[in-house]
């Protein structure tokens, strides 16, 4: 205020003092009063029309008050008369920058750069004016000529950080981040970016010590506590990650990744009435979310459901996908593949590569690697991209199809010797659709090779586990209604659940008997 009035007086007595007007604009644009700004800068201006810092502050103004197109026309006049400006050059860029005019920018600055070589500011809003328009690698090289002009650049380092994460260069990332930590241990968003980095190294003390030294600057900033909760978990500390958790919950109740992740963790430790209470609140969040109703439907053991939602479907085994093989046949001793094969081997004739075989529900691939050398043709079919993906990379199938079974079935055209469904029907309660849609599928002589959960009384019911289980009785009816001949059948262990073994039924079906020897 005592400058203001200083200018303001020195004013009352020289108004036509072109520095005192132009330093009191300057000092109302600080102060954020941007009309007082504009006409005292303008006034300066009018008494001094060749003075080309007058007009660069002017158009300054016109930015603050979003009168981009102004701005813009102040500027390009500015560099047409006075072409060895380079301050010009530089912030016209930032008003192309700010109405998205990315190439109007770029060449903006690099102008600036052409007249100034050490233009620091000019080398960073070039870099991030071309980072915006995609031009990554051209953004790269451009704050690393900032960084060898300046190798102190808080900025430079920060975005060269940046986007060697983008491109999981996350050593080189580190590198930069640490650079500013050294300046800077305080700043917030490198202490997240080098966790972040940490994590995706898979170096999970060093990503929980930045993100808690993220926390000790922003005390109740909910990624970071949810990300403490993720390493927490990943470590075993099943308690810590759920306390970080819950925090994310009381500070944002519509957080519906940790009341996920709560509901998960409580599911993992059978506290159902502490998950249902989660998952209301994500469905609560996301009312159309079949796969969270169909969860609550499994800890309320309904006898109504008659299938598994394929949302439902997906999310589990997209979520499964990275650990799938190792978690199945290292945990849970699966080995579903193997006692497929050997029921297939009794089968009479030469089987080497002479079938067309679909592999329903195929998941990572596991049924797909034993049959791989029967196959003249092998398709594999499944609702969870993650999974398809997982197969993919194997280089067993002839075509993935991401699709629900049943939709598959009716769908196709196309006839197969043999139809696999390894652990595929525990997900759909009423299977006659599924038999029907089998049956039409089959070439003659085809077989249908499947598993199922063990129900002892009703035709089909659905366990705390989520998958349903069948009768033999009813099996054998679908099988019977069909024209599909049983012509193998065991009980077998598939799985263990709980370090218990998990029986299933195995059948092995075709629409003929076997041609005689």
């Amino acid at each position: 205020a005592e400058a203001e009035q200083g200018y303001l007086e020195f004013l009352r007595l020289h108004p036509e003092e072109v520095t005192a007007l132009h330093w009191l604009g300057l000092l109302y644009a600080e102060q954020g009063e941007l009309d007082k700004a504009q006409y005292y800068i303008e006034q300066a201006i009018a008494l001094s029309p060749d003075e080309p810092t007058f007009v660069l502050h002017l158009a300054n103004i016109f930015k603050a008050k979003q009168l981009l197109p102004q701005a813009q026309q102040l500027l390009e006049t500015l560099v047409s008369q006075h072409a060895n400006f380079p301050a010009a050059f530089n912030n016209l860029g930032t008003i192309y920058v700010a109405q998205g005019k990315w190439q109007p920018a770029i060449d903006a600055y690099q102008a600036a750069i052409h007249l100034q070589s050490n233009y620091a500011d000019a080398y960073y809003n070039l870099g991030l004016a071309l980072s915006k328009a995609g031009r990554q690698r051209e953004a790269e090289n451009v704050f690393s000529s900032l960084l060898e002009l300046n190798p102190q650049h808080v900025g430079g380092h920060f975005q060269l950080g940046r986007l060697f994460m983008q491109q999981n260069q996350y050593p080189d990332a580190i590198e930069h981040f640490s650079k500013i930590e050294q300046a800077h241990p305080f700043h917030f968003e490198t202490q997240t970016n080098l966790a972040t980095c940490y994590l995706a190294l898979g170096q999970l003390n060093e990503a929980k010590a930045h993100y808690l030294k993220a926390l000790t600057i922003t005390a109740n900033d909910t990624q970071v506590l949810f990300n403490l909760g993720v390493i927490q978990a990943q470590q075993g500390f099943i308690q810590e990650a759920m306390d970080f958790y819950r925090q994310v919950v009381q500070i944002d109740a519509d957080a519906y990744d940790a009341h996920n992740n709560l509901a998960y963790l409580y599911l993992m430790m059978k506290e159902n009435k502490a998950a249902l209470s989660h998952l209301r609140d994500m469905l609560r969040l996301q009312p159309n979310n079949e796969a969270v109703r169909h969860t609550m439907h499994i800890l309320a053991q309904d006898k109504k459901l008659s299938q598994s939602p394929p949302d439902y479907v997906r999310s589990l085994f997209n979520s499964y996908a990275g650990h799938y093989d190792a978690h199945l046949v290292k945990t849970l001793h699966y080995h579903l593949p193997a006692l497929f094969y050997k029921m297939i081997q009794t089968i009479p004739g030469d089987k080497s590569e002479a079938w067309d075989i679909v592999d329903l529900g195929c998941g990572t691939g596991l049924c797909g690697e034993e049959f791989k050398p029967l196959a003249k043709s092998l398709v594999g079919v499944d609702l969870s991209e993650k999974m398809l993906a997982v197969a993919a990379r194997k280089k067993l199938y002839d075509q993935l199809v991401l699709s629900d079974i049943l939709s598959f079935l009716e769908k196709t055209d196309k006839k197969y010797h043999l139809i696999m469904a390894g652990d595929a029907l525990v997900y759909t309660g009423d299977l006659a659709p599924l038999f029907a849609a089998a049956a039409n599928t089959l070439k003659a002589g085809g077989f249908f090779i499947f598993n199922a959960e063990i129900s002892e009384k009703e035709d089909y019911l659905l366990t705390t586990s989520g998958r349903f289980a069948h009768s033999r009785a009813y099996l054998d009816q679908l099988a019977l209604q069909n024209q599909l001949i049983i012509l193998q059948y065991q009980v077998a262990v598939i799985r263990t659940q709980d370090q218990q073994p998990v029986w299933g039924h195995l059948y092995l079906c075709g629409n003929t008997t076997y041609p005689s020897a």
